[in-house]
């Protein structure tokens, strides 16, 4: 983490408390960055590093992720409710969110539901997909993921990385530490939530109103959002961008990030001007 950029904890809805890094103090236009499940705020650093100097970036751990809050056995996890009170609560006006996988499928039901509180919104490959999924799938996928995480946190972050370089060696040097790091801090209770991952993205895209850009990659190497998906979203979607980019999977910006770098500064220099 750069030494200029300040962290701290924010207490919103039922004494929840999000914590967050953030690179400025509102003198800019601000981005808020929501991030996919089993990740943090941090594993952003490297897209705030290169937007700081035009925007002001938010990287925020969502609810039993990073820093923030564990999960509550007696309240279910309310991740737009979450966005929604962060904003209110830094009186931030009008940000634009990027987000990722559960970070995006967040963020699109945030802008459905609260159109009139973003001012863009940027979905890194998205959960929105033609396969139907029913909820005992959902929750039998989580809860492998669950078992996943778990074995995970046997490990020291030195091995998670050694692993991950040699399972995804494409991926970026710079943020394997923190993504290591992130699954030593999840709360593995986050796994036994309903609805963290929002499945009715139609409804989602045709509520958005304001300018959207859904970044995804290559299908076979893991991505959610197809051709047909994407071009049927942009449809939909009031003011709906599409950008594919190839020889990345889910993780569009581990994967390929000078691309990715590019095709979001000009989204951004197109709808938030700095």
């Amino acid at each position: 983490m750069k030494t200029d950029w300040h962290q701290d904890k924010v207490r919103i809805n039922d004494g929840i408390e999000l914590f967050y890094t953030r690179t400025g103090q509102g003198e800019k236009p601000v981005i808020i960055l929501a991030h996919g499940v089993t990740d943090s705020g941090l594993c952003w650093h490297q897209l705030a590093g290169d937007l700081e100097q035009k925007f002001d970036l938010i990287m925020y751990d969502a609810q039993g992720h990073g820093k923030s809050s564990r999960v509550s056995l007696d309240k279910p996890v309310d991740l737009v409710k979450d966005l929604h009170d962060l904003i209110e609560t830094l009186k931030l006006d009008k940000p634009c969110v990027i987000g990722h996988s559960m970070g995006a499928s967040t963020a699109a039901e945030f802008a459905a539901t609260y159109p009139e509180m973003l001012k863009a919104l940027i979905l890194e490959d998205p959960p929105w997909s033609e396969l139907e999924i029913s909820d005992d799938q959902s929750k039998a996928n989580m809860q492998a993921w669950k078992k996943q995480n778990l074995a995970a946190k046997k490990k020291t972050v030195s091995e998670l990385v050694r692993l991950k370089k040699r399972e995804s060696p494409k991926w970026q040097e710079a943020i394997l530490e923190d993504w290591a790091q992130a699954k030593l801090d999840v709360d593995p209770a986050i796994f036994d939530q309903p609805n963290i991952i929002i499945k009715d993205w139609r409804r989602q895209a045709s509520a958005i109103q304001v300018p959207t850009l859904i970044i995804t990659g290559d299908q076979e190497l893991g991505a959610i959002v197809s051709l047909k998906v994407g071009l049927e979203a942009v449809q939909l979607l009031k003011h709906g961008e599409f950008g594919h980019i190839s020889s990345a999977g889910h993780c569009v910006r581990y994967e390929q990030y000078n691309p990715y770098l590019t095709m979001i500064n000009l989204f951004l220099k197109r709808n938030l001007p700095a």
